[in-house]
């Protein structure tokens, strides 16, 4: 039996991002070094509506693996924040990008709060972030502890180096507004 016609263009394209990933990933295991086994898959986008984390070799695979993932459940994603382990948005030391169904857009005001992540820790980002990257109208406010307790940041756009706010590798937990 023949597969339908609508199916052929997803299984390409999940067909292709595997590729990918298992090309990046031969890449990666022929480099000697820990740091660089540590990269391999430093780069996770955590779906906040399927609850589902994909990681990869690059930011551009993981998210590329989230989005035929959700595509996969019937949605498509799109990116809210990304958290950065190194200032001016560098991706060389990894990233955390947060998504949600494509629909979304965060409101302009800070309440009601839209996502709370109450642990960092759990995606391995705890007191890792230097900078962060909103999308879609979304602020964040970081928090001290992995329980959206202690001090906290005011809202935040967009910022390059979190440091300018007392805030580069200290982030436990966050919240979207």
């Amino acid at each position: 039996m023949s597969e339908p016609l609508h199916h052929a263009p997803r299984r390409r394209k999940i067909a292709a991002v595997a590729l990918a990933l298992l090309t990046a990933a031969g890449l990666l295991a022929s480099a000697p070094g820990a740091a660089q086994a540590r990269d391999a898959a430093d780069h996770c986008v955590v779906n906040l509506s399927t609850g589902e984390t994909t990681c990869a070799a690059t930011q551009s695979l993981a998210l590329a693996a989230d989005a035929a993932a959700a595509e996969d459940v019937g949605i498509m994603s799109v990116t809210l924040i990304t958290l950065y382990d190194r200032t001016n948005y560098d991706p060389a030391g990894g990233t955390r990008s947060f998504v949600a169904d494509g629909s979304y857009t965060c409101s302009a005001a800070y309440s009601p709060v839209e996502f709370s992540v109450d642990h960092l820790d759990a995606a391995n980002w705890n007191n890792r972030a230097s900078s962060v990257h909103t999308y879609r109208s979304c602020d964040i406010k970081l928090w001290d502890t992995v329980t959206l307790s202690g001090a906290s940041s005011t809202w935040i756009d967009n910022l390059a180096n979190l440091d300018t706010i007392g805030w580069n590798n200290r982030a436990g937990s966050y919240q979207i507004s």
